[in-house]
């Protein structure tokens, strides 16, 4: 960086960033993504024995651990989360801001 170049730092994602249409979609999906691979580590389980709790070949769980975001659906994403032992719950809050906002908390 050079001298007078100033850095900020934004509460959004990368994808809010870049100015995608689906950014939020996206965002979320990222957040289910990372926590499912958090609870395969976090099991031990192996890529074959995951995909057999969540109802996958193990080359789509290998996709799913890769980040190939597009490859899933949010619905998707939440089955797993189910199917590897997770209970999931939606809440609906008042926002804090002009607009609401969508969080994943694990």
């Amino acid at each position: 960086m050079g001298s007078g170049e100033e850095v900020t730092y934004d509460r959004e994602s990368a994808f809010h960033a870049l100015g995608l249409a689906d950014a939020d979609d996206l965002k979320l999906r990222a957040e289910l993504l990372r926590t499912i691979g958090a609870v395969i580590r976090e099991r031990g389980l192996t890529q074959k024995a995951a995909g057999e709790l969540m109802e996958m070949d193990q080359p789509r769980v290998s996709a799913l651990l890769a980040g190939k975001i597009t490859r899933f659906s949010t619905d998707r994403l939440i089955r797993a989360l189910r199917d590897l032992g997770r209970d999931v719950e939606v809440r609906i809050l008042p926002a804090t801001g002009r607009k609401g906002e969508l969080r994943v908390a694990a």
